[in-house]
């Protein structure tokens, strides 16, 4: 093959890299975004066992506890917190839905707007888990 072919083949091979480097980026920002929203997922299924384990702690006093008794009713405020920032997991667990072969763009939006649902109801768990260790301490 003389020069001008391979410069032309040169050419060709360095679009063709170019067109499949920039499509991989797009598609890895939004993997990354998938990612991340799944391991904050994770992270919160976690904080929800252990939080599901204080809250039984916390049932079984309550139970020992005279109906009029004060702290029976701080209890069952913070295992209602608890028992909200469960269902809220399962309500976007139901409702979250892998973007698939959504744009690019589309699918980081959705995916933005899933993972700030999701680092919300992990805060939740959180500060629920915090409530119930608290009043198992005092």
């Amino acid at each position: 093959m003389d020069r001008n072919t391979w410069i032309g083949l040169i050419a060709a091979a360095l679009c063709l890299a170019f067109v499949f480097l920039t499509q991989e980026a797009g598609g890895s920002a939004v993997e990354t975004l998938e990612k991340e929203t799944m391991a904050i997922h994770d992270e919160a299924m976690k904080e929800m066992a252990g939080m599901n384990r204080i809250g039984r702690t916390l049932k079984q006093e309550m139970e020992s506890l005279d109906s009029l008794a004060p702290r029976r009713a701080v209890i069952r405020e913070v295992l209602g917190v608890m028992e909200q920032a469960e269902e809220d997991m399962y309500t976007w667990m139901q409702q979250y839905t892998p973007p698939g072969e959504l744009p690019a763009a589309e699918a980081e939006k959705f995916l933005t707007e899933q993972k700030r649902k999701i680092e919300k109801n992990y805060q939740d768990m959180l500060a629920a888990s915090a409530a119930g260790k608290k009043l198992l301490s005092e």
